[in-house]
Parts: structure tokens; sequence; C-alpha cells
């Protein structure tokens, strides 16, 4: 039997008749029904039990298991369990723009309107099928003990003051290929860009000679432990819970600072537990899981009207981005394999 056809097989054994979405009522009784819920997170993984734990303070009796699966990753193993017919996910929390709409056009995640859904600009969206519920700010976190002020002003400045010799054999970076990892490349390679970035920057980059590391989150934890000095790029949140923690990192938004939906979550087309995924789903998309990501993620919600409640806005080193770069997402998936190639190919050499 052909894959679309084990896949409509599959969506109608899963299929039932939902509450309307607004009803909370009606969906989180059918929810504390089934009990609990499986999420494919590809955050970090204390950050997003944080959150579990704070949608099941909300909805008792509803368990939410984690499962952190970054980047690509996280699209093949939900592809290969469809293909299985075992399935596992009811919530995807996917990294990768690419394999999102992948997963959008291909009908492997369900449509549901969340009752917040008018809140969300556009480019948040995708149709009623996918959610970017927070923003990501590229960034370069560093450890404060081992680069100066005047160092963190230097990168701060300008990207291609990474450039400057002292920073040679200094940092970090990942060959990770998801969307934070690839939105500054985006911004390199831009040919609107041609004439700020130089054709072989990247190269350039991969010159000083920079440790590569397969993950961000062991990348940012190599510039904590202080055995590089930064990581040239991460993004707020994880530089956000490292600090919360007691790490002695600060961050810095390089201009233009890419600013971008990273994350975008959907519901499993074959999920298990639809009710409970719909009842998370719209959780995430309220002002109560706005609030969660502030606190226990770290992020921007992209949720509007909502003030931006995180404690480190306040700290006296703090500067928000000066200038932002919209990713360019309409040539992302022609350019993305190329692009992360080239990339991972400059920092090996």
């Amino acid at each position: 039997m052909a894959f679309t056809a084990l896949l409509a097989v599959a969506t109608t054994l899963h299929a039932q008749e939902m509450p309307d979405p607004a009803d909370e009522a009606a969906l989180y009784d059918m929810a504390k029904s089934e009990g609990s819920l499986v999420w494919y997170s590809g955050g970090a993984l204390d950050t997003t039990k944080a959150m579990a734990t704070a949608f099941q303070k909300k909805y008792p009796g509803i368990q939410v298991e984690v499962m952190r699966l970054p980047g690509a990753s996280q699209y093949q193993r939900f592809m290969e369990e469809v293909a299985a017919g075992h399935d596992i996910a009811d919530i995807l929390w996917l990294s990768d723009h690419p394999s999102m709409v992948a997963l959008v056009d291909d009908g492997m995640v369900a449509e549901w309107k969340i009752p917040t859904h008018d809140r969300f600009d556009p480019r948040y969206l995708m149709g009623q099928s996918a959610y970017a519920f927070n923003r990501v700010d590229s960034v370069i976190i560093y450890n404060e003990n081992l680069v100066t002020e005047e160092e963190a002003e230097l990168l701060r400045a300008d990207w291609r003051n990474v450039l400057d010799p002292r920073f040679a054999s200094r940092f970090a970076v990942t060959s990770a290929k998801c969307g934070a990892c690839y939105a500054p490349i985006s911004l390199f390679l831009d040919p609107a860009q041609a004439n700020t970035y130089p054709e072989d920057f990247l190269e350039q980059v991969g010159a000083q000679k920079p440790a590569v590391y397969g993950d961000f989150i062991a990348m940012v934890d190599r510039v904590v432990a202080g055995e590089k000095d930064f990581a040239y790029w991460s993004f707020e949140s994880i530089a956000a819970t490292r600090r919360a923690q007691g790490a002695p990192v600060r961050w810095v938004y390089p201009q233009p600072t890419p600013a971008f939906p990273s994350t975008w979550m959907a519901i499993s087309a074959t999920a298990p537990h639809p009710a409970a995924a719909r009842l998370f789903l719209n959780w995430m998309g309220s002002e109560d899981g706005a609030l969660s990501l502030q606190r226990d993620y770290y992020s921007k919600p992209t949720l509007q009207g909502v003030e931006d409640s995180r404690s480190f806005v306040s700290e006296d080193w703090y500067q928000p981005p000066a200038e932002l770069y919209e990713v360019d997402f309409e040539h992302w998936p022609e350019r993305y394999e190329t692009d992360m190639a080239r990339w991972v190919k400059a920092i090996q050499q």
C-alpha cells in the first residue's frame, strides 16, 4: 500500500469528533479521558519539561511526556514511525522550517484553529496547521569571565567583527541543521547583503579555527564551562536559561539581528491522544502559554498584546536588538541545503 494511502487509513482510525476549539470544558473532559500526551521537542529538555509542568498544573489529570529530538532528526523519526504505523507523537515542536512546511503540505499534521489564532501575525502561522509561538533572535553568547566589555561591544556592533585576529580559536560554532542554525547564514548569503558580507565570508569565519560541535546545546555548554570564550551564534532562550541557572554568561545581539519563527508546533494527524494534543496547542497559544514561554523557556512570545516580562530585560548589561533582519522564508527551502552544506564545509576546513 502506498505511503499516502497508509496515512489516510491511519488518520481515519485516529479521527474522532472534536468539540469547538473554544469549548475548553468539553475538550478538557475528552483530554482527561485520554490521560496523557507525548511531546516531541527540539528545545532544551529542562526548559521544555518546565513548560510541560505548567500545563499539567493548569490541567490536572493529563501527563505530558517530553522527548527531545532536535532539528531534522525529529522529522525523520516521526516519518519513520508513521510509515511503520507506530504512532507515538501527539505534539511536534520542530525547529527545521522546511520539514514543517513538508508536513503541512503532505497533510501529516492536523488543522486546528486555536481560540487566539487571530492574535498572531500571519508570518507566525502556517494556516491553521502549524504555529510559531515564540520569536527567536540570534545572539552571540559569551562567558563574561573570558570576554571583556570592549570585546563584547565589538561583537555586538557587527557580525563581521568575529574576523578580528584576537578572536581566532576562541569561539565555538555548530554544524547542526535547524532553523536557528541557519538564520544568520541566510543573512550572510542574502544577495541583498552582498555589499556587506564578502563572497567568502563563511570561509573566512572557518579560517578563524573555531571549535565545531554537532549540537547547539553542547556548544553553549562548552562556553558555560569556560572551554570556549563565546558561541558564534546561539539564540537567547538557551543563553537566558543558562544564566538563570547561575552560569557566567551574557549575550549580545549583533547588528542586524536575524529574528524569525524558528520553532513550529503542530498536532500529528495520527496523534494517539488527539484531544489532549488540541488542548495543549490551545494552551500554548494562550496568555498562560505565553507566560510560560517567558518564565520557563526565556523566549519572546509572538502572541500579540503580551508584555515582555523576562527577568533579564531589566539587567543593566542587557541591550535589546537595535536592528532586526527578517529572514526570507520565501527562498529558504531552495537555499537551505546548499547553504548549510557550504557552512559545514567552511567550518571543518
